[in-house]
């Protein structure tokens, strides 16, 4: 039985005393930050009602932590019902919040470019792509040609079938063959 006290309140020991303290230091600080930043978000939105960014916070201060910080609490008082918010801070918030709503955009934006992302050892050419409902605006292959023809000039029509051979040789093989993909390592990690 002593055995087990003893490895159980290893924590407790006075060489440990000064980490214990710090740390009650950095959590007494923590809190005081926390609150502070909330009661300077409800100055900025006018009322304790709007909703917060941290709704964690909201949570434990309801629930969990009441406790600990009455404790701390009664160490430092911060009144901040008279603190004025200067602009720049009014500025930074917005700064901040506009940063946040083009991150989201971005973040929207990669994982609609995700969707459209074919695995290295897939055949990017069987991937069934969405297809839109609307009929082609020009005839297939038009563009192509006329780029051909002032490429090529009077050879284009040659030029043409020889890539079109050339392509249905390449797919009949990968068809009676059926090569496994190099793996590859995607250019966007």
């Amino acid at each position: 039985m002593e055995d087990i006290s003893a490895v159980m309140s290893w924590f407790s020991s006075p060489v440990y005393s000064r980490y214990w303290k710090h740390y009650q230091q950095a959590m007494a600080w923590h809190q005081r930050h926390r609150r502070a930043y909330q009661k300077a978000l409800e100055a900025y939105y006018g009322s304790p009602s709007s909703p917060r960014r941290y709704a964690d916070w909201q949570a434990r201060e309801s629930g969990e932590e009441g406790d600990e910080e009455s404790s701390s609490d009664s160490e430092i008082e911060c009144d901040v019902s008279n603190m004025e918010i200067s602009e720049e801070l009014r500025q930074y918030f917005a700064q901040t919040e506009r940063h946040r709503e083009e991150l989201k955009r971005q973040q929207q934006m990669e994982a609609e470019q995700q969707d459209n992302y074919v695995p290295a050892d897939q055949d990017p050419h069987r991937v069934s792509w969405r297809s839109s409902i609307a009929p082609p605006s020009e005839r297939p292959g038009e563009r192509r040609v006329a780029e051909m023809k002032k490429l090529y000039g009077k050879d284009a029509a040659k030029i043409l079938a020889m890539e079109a051979a050339m392509q249905l040789t390449f797919d009949r093989n990968c068809d009676l063959k059926q090569p496994k993909y190099w793996p590859v390592i995607p250019l966007k990690l």
